[in-house]
């Protein structure tokens, strides 16, 4: 596949790029003077909501459409972060759609963030409730540290909580997937310590004693090792990966472990 510039639209779109890469570049400076009409350069009060020579928007949110006054860093309507919008805004809505600007997964999902960190200081009655979505959106990003610690939190300062069951799977699960990272990397001391603490948030999570006993195994801890792939086993009984191990390390297996339960079966 040969590339051209040759091609109109392929020009275009590279024009577009360019031009959309210099502007946000400029336009962070902009920011210091937000109450500057950027259309007749006006300048206005420093809260001022519209221009008043142009009557434009300053400080527009593109997710609900709220004029804010121009001091404004969350949208007065729906907390949105406006630090970007306020780029984007200058931008035609025509090139935004195209190109997709501040619409991607991870784009929204870090705007849902800053959302979140402005309503735990205005909130701090839903400190709960926006912890835990918090701890889902990094979740879905898959930013495994951050979840785990942000899990942490939550557990730790909401005990009782009737969420806390579910936080602790979750936490077990984004703890095992940090200790991967650090096996990967070969730090298996640090690896060693998240899969253990996956296994004691959900001791049902049959793929961190999985890998507990691969760390303990390659450790020369044979007797642990044994004892963590047994783990997984009565977590989830029929586990291959448990089983294969657990011959390798000549260990007794109980026959009960060596099949999938009945319920598993039916599934």
């Amino acid at each position: 596949m040969t590339f051209s510039l040759r091609s109109k639209s392929t020009r275009t779109t590279l024009f577009t790029l360019l031009a959309v890469c210099l502007f946000l570049f400029a336009a962070t400076d902009a920011f210091a003077q937000r109450n500057v009409c950027y259309e007749c350069k006006t300048i206005n009060k420093a809260d001022a909501t519209n221009c008043k020579n142009c009557m434009l928007a300053l400080n527009l949110c593109l997710d609900c459409n709220t004029e804010n006054p121009a001091d404004k860093d969350f949208c007065i309507n729906c907390n949105a972060p406006l630090a970007e919008m306020r780029v984007l805004g200058r931008i035609a809505s025509e090139t935004r759609e195209q190109l997709r600007l501040g619409q991607s997964e991870r784009a929204r999902i870090e705007k849902e963030l800053m959302k979140i960190a402005h309503l735990l200081k205005q909130k701090p009655e839903d400190e709960e409730k926006l912890t835990y979505k918090r701890a889902m959106l990094l979740h879905r990003m898959n930013f495994f540290s951050r979840e785990a610690e942000t899990w942490r939190e939550f557990i730790s300062k909401f005990p009782e909580s009737k969420k806390k069951s579910t936080a602790n799977a979750y936490l077990s699960v984004a703890l095992r997937k940090w200790g991967y990272l650090f096996y990967s990397q070969k730090n298996k001391t640090g690896a060693a310590t998240l899969f253990e603490e996956a296994t004691k948030a959900n001791p049902m999570n049959h793929d961190a004693w999985n890998w507990l006993g691969r760390v303990r195994m390659e450790a020369g801890k044979t007797a642990e090792a044994k004892e963590a792939y047994l783990k997984s086993l009565e977590a989830n009984p029929g586990d291959k990966t448990a089983i294969h191990f657990l011959k390798t390390l000549k260990a007794t297996i109980p026959a009960e472990l060596l099949k999938p339960r009945d319920a598993d079966v039916q599934k």
